[in-house]
């Protein structure tokens, strides 16, 4: 196992595009951040003239906001998409199966580097961010244990929806879908099936992947809504694991 981790480390760290996307996802989340903070400055003076109510906005969750907005995660879920993707694309998944022919070895440490350098990555953007948008006074402190949690929740489920990408990306052999077909179903499908179906079977809002993801970030049912997310990571892990298992390369 630690030599296949080795070896995966060797693969995502010689690739040039790993890092052009870390980077590119470091440096969105710090501009959202001064966006954000420039846009909170202004609204709040609109307000204290009485033309723009007053808003309330936490510091975790605008440093929430800017690191896990869609552009980041479509970023960094490339990123995870490449893990199989481009060995697929390239045809070096031949070449690693020689290297270590017992599969789950390989599948274990693609999850394992891709998840370190995803948590890296958003570490140090957490850590722009916030120093960023502390000196903005208009937003509300958190205590240490409020901003801490948020900013946990918001790890996983940025680790949860790089798992999905992952996981479409084996079962499907291509990137391009892995990457788009989850960013799809959190930006429009998921909205699109709350607002026509959640007439006739209400139910159905509240085992959408992604909903519930972003809820449980929120601090929403925090119990349900990370149990279906969790639910939903695991299932296509597995599948995708079984997938890769079985599957000729």
């Amino acid at each position: 196992m630690t030599s296949a981790i080795r070896y995966e480390w060797r693969r995502i760290s010689s690739i040039r595009s790993t890092w052009i996307l870390v980077g590119c996802a470091i440096v969105v989340s710090t501009a959202l951040a001064f966006l954000l903070s420039a846009a909170v400055g202004s609204i709040s003076s609109s307000a204290g003239n009485g033309d723009v109510p007053a808003f309330d906005l936490s510091l975790s969750a605008s440093v929430g906001s800017a690191t896990t907005n869609l552009i980041v995660l479509v970023l960094l879920g490339t990123l995870a998409a490449q893990a199989f993707g481009q060995e697929y694309r390239n045809g070096t998944i031949r070449l690693t199966l020689t290297e270590f022919p017992k599969r789950t070895p390989i599948f274990i440490a693609k999850v394992i580097v891709c998840c370190a350098v995803v948590v890296v990555s958003f570490l140090v953007a957490t850590v722009l961010a916030y120093l960023v948008l502390r000196g903005n006074s208009q937003l509300q402190a958190d205590s240490v244990a409020s901003f801490g949690a948020y900013l946990v929740r918001t790890c996983i489920y940025l680790i949860g929806f790089c798992l999905i990408v992952f996981a479409i990306t084996v079962i499907t052999r291509i990137l391009a879908l892995g990457v788009i077909i989850p960013l799809a179903f959190a930006a429009v499908v998921e909205t699109l099936i709350g607002s026509l179906l959640s007439g006739y079977a209400p139910w159905i809002v509240d085992v959408l992947p992604f909903s519930s993801g972003t809820a449980f970030v929120a601090g929403t049912d925090m119990a349900r809504n990370g149990f279906v997310f969790g639910v939903w990571v695991a299932v296509l892990t597995v599948a995708g694991y079984l997938v890769f298992e079985r599957r000729d390369a």
